[in-house]
């Protein structure tokens, strides 16, 4: 996701109480600001169907995802749902969608995997917690943000695996938390076929996951 940061302007329509949260005059806005935001404070903006993200406080924007990514999206996760309904391990699940992972920081990853036995920490709403999977597609505009700043997220977290699709180059990234640092476990391209010990008997050739029916 292109994220760029945003500062919110006090109004009336946003629906935000007088009281409770934090004001400063920004000078070369000639507004007041929410410098932070914690994420029930983040909650309260409105929906404006946007996708946002709360970073340590601030709140970041990101754009509608391309064609590529929507493909790669959509192919991942229902080949993981088809897998799951019969193996009822865990729940997979897309953006937009809100991952809570501390008072102050609520991302949105493009697919979030959570086993069975972890099933409490999905609420109606968001998710409560790491998930034990974080899959991000990546775009030119995207991959910085992805692999430099939401990385250290994830890591801090406490995410075990991540992994990076790529569209463009046609890569599929597999990374483990080792520590408090993410290592790569494997890089797949070409012919290969996705696979990993978290979901058993389950597979997805990249040929299939990159198939842009000769769109692309």
């Amino acid at each position: 996701m292109h994220s760029a940061l945003i500062m919110i302007e006090r109004k009336p329509w946003l629906g935000f109480s007088p009281s409770p949260l934090p004001r400063v005059y920004n000078a070369t806005m000639g507004a007041e600001v929410i410098p932070k935001l914690t994420y029930e404070e983040f909650r309260q903006l409105p929906d404006d169907g946007k996708r946002y993200e709360l970073i340590h406080g601030e709140v970041h924007w990101s754009p509608a995802p391309n064609m590529r990514h929507q493909f790669v999206q959509i192919s991942f996760s229902s080949s993981l749902f088809d897998y799951l309904q019969k193996t009822r391990i865990g729940i997979v699940a897309t953006a937009p969608l809100d991952v809570r992972l501390s008072d102050d920081v609520a991302v949105q990853p493009d697919i979030i995997f959570v086993c069975a036995a972890r099933a409490h920490i999905i609420r109606e709403n968001y998710v409560d917690g790491a998930p034990d999977l974080v899959v991000e597609i990546l775009s030119p505009s995207t991959a910085r943000h992805d692999r430099a700043t939401k990385l250290r997220i994830y890591a801090e977290a406490g995410v075990p695996h991540v992994w990076f699709l790529d569209p463009l180059v046609k890569t599929v990234e597999l990374l483990k938390l080792q520590g408090k640092k993410y290592v790569v476990d494997s890089v797949l391209a070409g012919d290969q076929v996705l696979k990993s010990d978290l979901f058993p008997g389950w597979e997805l050739p990249l040929e299939k996951l990159f198939d842009f029916h000769g769109r692309f």
